[in-house]
């Protein structure tokens, strides 16, 4: 099947998932929207692309409804519509739950649920008069399960999984699409930051992984572009796992 090049508008592009899934995708020739909070590495991400067919660069905050709304606008008249949205915007803070501030919570709801709602709900209306559309919202294995001292973090991911599966339920008849990738542990600066903190249990992830190691953003990007690719036509409120088999796995060697 010959792969329609798409207009592609990326969440948290300047680094990590996001800027793994720009590079994947400017090689397939899409046309890329690219949203961060920051200027210099979203522009450093930019002028990295090779083979996108054209790029436009956003910074504004995925919690930010005005934010969202101009950038959703500024791409549709650039572009004259958006074909696929990745949301890759995302934190995590790693502490005991006694001691999580209500405002942290807060913050983890609101950046990688309530950033990832605004931006499809934005893209999808133009989805909608279009009559087609994919979206794809970055989950996590730790949405299907939980982790001590992740409580915001699970809780927000668990609520991204739900969403996926709320709107490919509603929004299908319109010809919109919504999955989900759910990585486990990826080698993204912001867990290589956990890792060097000593707040990345790495040697426990490698033990329970039948691949014993984390994922690399690149293999997480191939999983993220299959899902927007019209070879996943059929396909839709799936959470795909890439995780080396970390949720299949109910028993972890202790040699």
């Amino acid at each position: 099947m010959t792969e329609v090049k798409k207009r592609t508008l990326i969440t948290g592009a300047g680094s990590g998932i996001g800027l793994a899934t720009a590079t994947r995708l400017a090689q397939d020739g899409h046309s890329l929207i690219l949203v961060d909070s920051k200027r210099e590495p979203l522009l450093a991400v930019a002028d990295s692309l090779t083979g996108a067919t054209e790029v436009l660069t956003c910074v504004g905050s995925v919690t930010d409804e005005n934010s969202v709304e101009e950038v959703v606008a500024a791409a549709v008249e650039k572009f004259g519509g958006i074909d696929a949205l990745v949301t890759s915007a995302g934190i995590v803070q790693v502490a005991p739950s006694f001691d999580v501030t209500v405002q942290a919570f807060r913050d983890h709801m609101e950046v990688n649920v309530v950033g990832s709602w605004l931006y499809a709900q934005a893209v999808g209306r133009h989805m909608a008069r279009q009559g087609s559309g994919s979206i794809v919202l970055v989950g996590s294995v730790y949405g299907a399960t939980g982790a001590p001292q992740r409580a915001a973090y699970c809780a927000s991911k668990g609520a991204v999984h739900n969403l996926v599966q709320s709107l490919a339920v509603e929004w299908g008849e319109l010809g919109i699409r919504v999955n989900a990738v759910a990585p486990t542990g990826v080698r993204t600066p912001m867990v290589q930051g956990l890792i060097d903190q000593g707040k990345y249990n790495l040697k426990g992830v490698q033990a329970r992984t039948p691949l014993a190691r984390l994922a690399e953003p690149e293999e997480v990007a191939a999983g993220i572009r299959f899902l927007i690719s019209d070879e996943a036509s059929m396909i839709t409120g799936h959470i795909l796992a890439v995780d080396g088999g970390w949720l299949a796995n109910g028993y972890v060697s202790i040699k």
